[in-house]
């Protein structure tokens, strides 16, 4: 089953050119909300083998795509903090697969996959919020944000 979640995950040189395309930020912000329903599709089929299966792939598709474009996007941030932002997300990452690992076992163990899954799904949201919120941010116009320059020579 594993496997079928890693075939989705190695689509990314395929779906990484695509989300070049349609803007790296856009396709995050988007990604990162369907992985919402995506996790909370899992731990509901579980008990259906065929379900699984077919949530398996996509699952690995989205979750490959959020990695590729946050470490692309993060990478792209400052030409001269980009080792430190780098060196900072790989630390962030490592804690993640570590204590990812560690926190749910007890959740595992006395409730199940499906329980972990829950968890999982109630998470991202935490992700997609600020995502959204900088997005659309950074989408407004500049004369909400800034005086124009027409402005600043008036003054």
């Amino acid at each position: 089953m594993i496997l079928l979640y890693g075939l989705g995950f190695a689509t990314s040189f395929i779906t990484g050119r695509w989300a070049d395309g349609l803007g790296k930020e856009r396709v995050l912000t988007a990604v990162l909300a369907e992985l919402v329903p995506a996790l909370t599709g899992v731990p509901l089929v579980t008990e259906w083998t065929a379900l699984l299966v077919i949530c398996l792939v996509p699952w690995g598709v989205l979750q490959s795509l959020a990695v590729t474009l946050l470490s692309t996007l993060l990478s792209e941030c400052s030409e001269r903090h980009r080792g430190t932002v780098l060196a900072f997300y790989s630390l962030a990452t490592n804690l993640a697969v570590a204590l990812g690992a560690a926190l749910p076992a007890p959740l595992f163990t006395s409730h199940g996959f499906t329980a972990v899954g829950w968890a999982c799904a109630a998470i991202t949201p935490l992700a997609f919020g600020p995502s959204a919120w900088m997005y659309v941010r950074d989408k407004r116009p500049r004369s909400a944000i800034q005086p124009s320059d027409e402005t600043a020579k008036q003054r």
